[in-house]
């Protein structure tokens, strides 16, 4: 047997010499085996190490190599998502996969670019010639009344109704060409100081009408929207229910604050402003409703006047502004549309009691209107 664990027999067996009979032990250490085992499989480690190292090099450096396209198609996306400018991405290097999808974002790109602006200068540009001709139209028919027979005093009254109400829609028209034309960003704005302003200035226009205009406006705090988009909204609106309204009806303008109840201790979500319009006129169909956001759509046996934009702007304006716009039966049997701003402030802390200030405007999903 081996005298320690370093040694092993090597070969044993009977030798003879004479009459003396015996065997013959040999012995030998295993210490330099195992170091020659050991240096082999360390070598084997390293090598295989060595080519994993390697392998991981060349993965990166292709993954970079082939993702950097991507990432710049990516952003280039992004972009145009975002309603940038369709800018064409340089792509130079990579599979060729990706470099002719880089060439067909480039065509693409370049083609939307192509369409948006001339679409945006067709409506800008249509818009501005024709004003010039309307006006001296309307001059002429108004210079014709003298020369007019009285029995045909109305139909020279309804022309010049749709003169006007031709220019009013090619307002509209340039109004939203410059809302897709301007990269505004939505600003912090007084809510409630907008809507004194406006009921002052609609209201001798509702009271030559005989209609009362009636603002209720507490303390909402500001709102978040685009420079004079609640001006237009107001505008809008207020002129809509002007003409639904019959006389002796009354129209209401109330501003609410909508704050979200908190789940929890830790949930403190952003606060919201809802500005009602609400009128006593006929009002709509839950069909009608749903469509009267469509451009030039009116609803059947609508007052004469409507260019079938001012709700289509209205959209447009609140959505760009980070809110929503929708129309509900009033109590009163009229119409009731509700535009819903996000508050300017930031939400109320957990444990706060009130609102702070606000550290900067910042996107947020409008809550569903009430049905």
């Amino acid at each position: 047997t081996p005298r320690s664990a370093d040694e092993a027999p090597a070969a044993v067996g009977p030798a003879s010499v004479g009459a003396t009979q015996g065997a013959v032990r040999v012995t030998l250490p295993t210490t330099m085996v195992h170091a020659r085992v050991f240096a082999v499989w360390l070598l084997l480690v390293l090598a295989g190490l060595a080519v994993l190292a390697g392998v991981t090099v060349a993965a990166f450096a292709f993954a970079r190599w082939a993702g950097r396209p991507i990432r710049q198609l990516e952003e280039a996306t992004h972009r145009l998502a975002e309603g940038g400018a369709a800018t064409s991405v340089k792509v130079t290097s990579g599979p060729p996969e990706v470099l002719r999808l880089a060439a067909a974002f480039n065509t693409t790109a370049a083609r939307l670019e192509h369409l948006l602006a001339s679409q945006r200068a067709f409506a800008g540009e249509a818009s501005h010639q024709l004003k010039t001709p309307l006006a001296a139209l309307r001059l002429r028919l108004e210079n014709l009344e003298p020369d007019i027979a009285r029995p045909a005093r109305p139909s020279l009254d309804a022309a010049v109704t749709e003169t006007d109400r031709l220019a009013r829609m090619i307002e509209g028209l340039l109004a939203m060409a410059r809302l897709e034309e301007a990269a505004a960003i939505p600003v912090p704005v007084d809510v409630g100081a907008i809507c004194a302003e406006r009921h002052r200035t609609w209201g001798p226009l509702f009271e030559r009408e005989g209609v009362s205009l009636v603002l209720f406006a507490g303390s909402v705090g500001p709102v978040t929207a685009l420079p004079g988009a609640v001006e237009q909204l107001l505008d809008n609106l207020l002129s809509n229910a002007l003409r639904a309204s019959p006389s002796g009806s009354t129209v209401t303008m109330e501003l609410r604050l909508l704050v979200p109840a908190r789940r929890s201790l830790r949930d403190a979500r952003p606060a919201w402003v809802d500005l009602h319009v609400t009128d006593e006129g006929p009002g709509m169909t839950a069909e009608q409703r749903a469509r009267a956001f469509d451009r030039f759509w009116r609803a059947p046996g609508a007052p004469k006047g409507g260019t079938g934009l001012g709700l289509s702007l209205v959209q447009r304006l609140a959505h760009a502004s980070g809110g929503e716009v929708t129309l509900h039966e009033a109590a009163t049997g009229g119409l009731d549309a509700v535009v819903r701003l996000p508050s300017a402030e930031p939400p109320v802390p957990p444990g706060g009691h009130g609102f702070g200030t606000r550290p900067g405007p910042r996107k947020r999903e409008a809550p569903p209107l009430p049905a």
